[in-house]
């Protein structure tokens, strides 16, 4: 009887360790991280020069869920993620958007993709800007300085200081306004259900939205006229009376 207990003993410390170990090794396996790949590329136009400053938003679940802008060689990082089938959105004021869906991890390798973004016409109006100090933003300054009644003026640091993810973003607490997401990845902005007008310095863009055209961290001021009082005269539609007007104005002047 005594062999038999010694011998329970030495197999139980036996079984101890071996224990243990298992438990450690089921623990590491949970923990392990799942394998992820970098997502990075270049931006371009068709004569394949880098385009600088381009919003690059990685896009799932039908919203943005990071985004970037590429650097002075077009450029960007998107960051680390599982593989996955993502989509890559690229605007850019001046270009057409573009979306393009990325197989991430396809290969087991980093997915770096080159995406090329076609210049947008637009129409342009034959407007007279006076140079000064303060460039095109002078009409900007002038009518702000005028406290128009009829229009909002947001100029950069109240800009900068609201920090919109979009430039419809500024229009959240404006009366009357209704804001709602639109199939190009920004929001549609409409005015007692109409669709008012947008000029990007001095240049008239028939049927663009806000968001499409310019990026929020470009703006150096912002005019809005919600119907047709106060417009000035050389931003006038007759064809568009009744549905506002946005007037923007590009930094860098």
């Amino acid at each position: 009887m005594i062999r038999n207990r010694v011998t329970l003993l030495v197999l139980g410390s036996l079984l101890y360790p071996i224990l243990l170990v298992a438990a450690q090794d089921a623990a590491t396996a949970s923990s392990a991280k799942p394998t992820t790949y970098p997502l990075s590329g270049v931006i371009l136009d068709t004569g394949r020069v880098p385009i600088p400053e381009a919003e690059v938003a990685l896009i799932a679940g039908g919203a943005v869920q990071r985004h970037v802008l590429s650097g002075n060689d077009g450029r960007f990082a998107l960051g680390d993620y599982p593989a996955s089938l993502l989509v890559v959105q690229v605007r850019r004021v001046g270009y057409e958007q573009r979306k393009v869906d990325v197989e991430l991890g396809a290969s087991g390798q980093p997915s770096f993709v080159e995406i090329v973004l076609t210049a947008l016409p637009v129409e342009l109006e034959e407007v007279l800007v006076n140079a000064t100090e303060r460039g095109r933003l002078r009409e900007f300054y002038a009518r702000k300085q005028q406290r128009h009644t009829f229009a909002r003026f947001l100029e950069y640091d109240e800009i900068r200081r609201l920090a919109p993810s979009t430039p419809s973003e500024l229009f959240r607490s404006v009366p009357g306004i209704t804001i709602s997401a639109s199939s190009s990845g920004g929001n549609s902005i409409r005015i007692r259900g109409c669709q008012p007008m947008v000029w990007v310095d001095g240049q008239r863009i028939p049927g663009a939205e806000l968001d499409d055209v310019v990026q929020a961290t470009e703006i150096g001021g912002i005019e809005f006229y919600p119907s047709s009082a106060g417009i000035p005269a050389q931003y006038m539609d007759p064809s568009n009376r009744l549905c506002g007007l946005i007037l923007v104005w590009t930094r860098g002047q």
